[in-house]
């Protein structure tokens, strides 16, 4: 649940800050830029704090690589030689074909009532899954098609809610 006094106490600290900012000597759009920032992870944080945590059981933790397509890049080298009165021309051509991978991270989270399945998009090659043991219960949070996760580490993660289903009688 969101706790209001919490979020006051984080504008109270918010404008507190901006105060003392004002005293420091800075040009105005230095000041102006980590103003916009501090307001931006201020509000950052008291949206995290209005989740509606709930606790349930990742069952099941997969990663998917898909095949998007390939970019085909060819480089073409050209020369010229000059023989008096006629001129050479060559040229050489590489052609490079790679194919486009994207890796998905999929979560299976049993709920109190319900049993979700989220894909986290790993965008690039470093970027890492949540740190997340299966057979464990997590924290996690499901908001307009997206399902937040907490992992072990505290980070959270955003994945997109590819099925939701009923937990069946046990």
């Amino acid at each position: 649940a969101f706790d209001l006094n919490e979020a006051g106490s984080v504008w109270q600290h918010l404008a507190t800050l901006i105060s003392r900012l004002r005293e420091v000597p800075m040009k105005r759009n230095s000041l102006l830029c980590v103003m916009i920032c501090i307001v931006l992870a201020a509000a950052a944080h008291v949206t995290a704090a209005t989740r509606d945590w709930q606790t349930g059981t990742l069952t099941e933790v997969e990663q998917e690589k898909i095949r998007e397509g390939s970019t085909r890049h060819t480089n073409t080298e050209g020369t010229a030689k000059d023989r008096g009165n006629k001129t050479d021309y060559s040229q050489n051509s590489t052609t490079t074909t790679m194919e486009n991978i994207e890796t998905w991270q999929v979560y299976t989270i049993e709920g109190e009532k319900k049993v979700y399945i989220a894909r986290e998009h790993l965008l690039f090659p470093w970027s890492k899954p949540a740190n997340v043991t299966v057979g464990d219960s997590v924290k996690f949070a499901v908001e307009k098609g997206k399902l937040y996760i907490l992992d072990d580490d505290g980070k959270e993660h955003k994945a997109t809610v590819a099925k939701v289903r009923m937990k069946t009688a046990q």
